[in-house]
């Protein structure tokens, strides 16, 4: 699997971006786990090793599932991206704006949740904006003069996010890390279900 490094580019300012230099683990292709050293990798010769076969599930909704070689389920996902960091299996739930990694306990593979702190280490140039953070859904951020920032939302309530795209239009939609903007221009984005007031959140960029 060839290394990616993923930049998708928004109109008026606004743009969802994923700068970081990553394995990402495509459909059919395959994450390797060596329980010896307990990392991960897009490959790999070793005794140890247990190789596992991503499959995206059908519909517009679709989540990740792994599959042992012999066809059995190991681990189906909430997320619908992965990606390699630093020996770890990193799942992305765009659907709930929710980070998890993908560990190896008592012979079977299980999904933990990844705390802010956690997070942060994995997109250290980020700024996050936890949902509760919202207040009567809106938030004040702050940039420098001339200067890109970006954010990373994360939710840390039992809220969902699924199909919410942002507001201005983008040129080029970021299909990978949903949560992650990045912001050139003072003025409000807005994240929202189609457009739709429910819901909605409403990010106000000031310097």
């Amino acid at each position: 699997m060839k290394k990616l490094l993923l930049l998708a580019v928004l109109f008026l300012g606004v743009q969802a971006a994923f700068a970081i230099d990553f394995d990402s683990v495509k459909d059919n292709t395959q994450a390797v786990y060596f329980t010896q050293t307990k990392t991960w990798s897009t490959g790999g010769m070793s005794d140890d090793r247990i190789v596992l076969t991503k499959k995206m599930s059908p519909g517009s909704g679709g989540y990740s599932e792994y599959y042992f070689s012999d066809g059995k389920v190991a681990l189906p996902l909430t997320s619908n991206f992965e990606f390699i960091f630093d020996g770890r299996l990193i799942a992305v739930n765009n659907a709930d704006l929710k980070y998890n990694e993908i560990v190896f306990e008592d012979d079977k593979f299980i999904e933990k949740s990844l705390s802010q702190e956690e997070v942060q280490k994995i997109f250290p140039d980020v700024e996050i904006i936890r949902i509760s953070q919202f207040k009567n859904g809106k938030i004040k951020v702050k940039k420098g003069w001339f200067k890109e920032k970006t954010f990373l939302l994360y939710n840390d309530t039992d809220l969902n996010f699924y199909k919410y795209s942002y507001k201005p239009d983008e040129s080029i939609k970021n299909p990978y890390v949903t949560g992650l903007i990045t912001v050139k221009k003072t003025g409000k984005i807005t994240f929202s279900h189609y457009g739709d007031k429910d819901g909605m959140l409403k990010i106000y960029v000031k310097r």
